[in-house]
């Protein structure tokens, strides 16, 4: 598999600057769309997948501690 595909491959996640003129916009902006998806980021930078609040450390609800480890991550 090509390096520059692969999501375990850092290269995957190379974007170039954004240019102080803008002419590279549209290609940045497709590359950092790209990245978010890859990554399952996208709807939380939408604003669709919110944030979870972090139990505190005396939570005994074991579940909401789970389920915000794995949104963590």
């Amino acid at each position: 598999m090509n390096a520059n595909l692969d999501p375990r491959s850092h290269r995957a996640y190379d974007i170039l600057c954004l240019d102080d003129t803008g002419s590279n916009y549209d290609d940045w902006k497709f590359r950092v769309s790209t990245v978010l998806r890859l990554r399952g980021l996208i709807n939380i930078v939408k604003g669709v997948k919110k944030c979870l609040l972090e139990p505190t450390r005396d939570s005994k609800d074991q579940d909401a501690l789970i389920a915000f480890k794995k949104w963590e991550s």
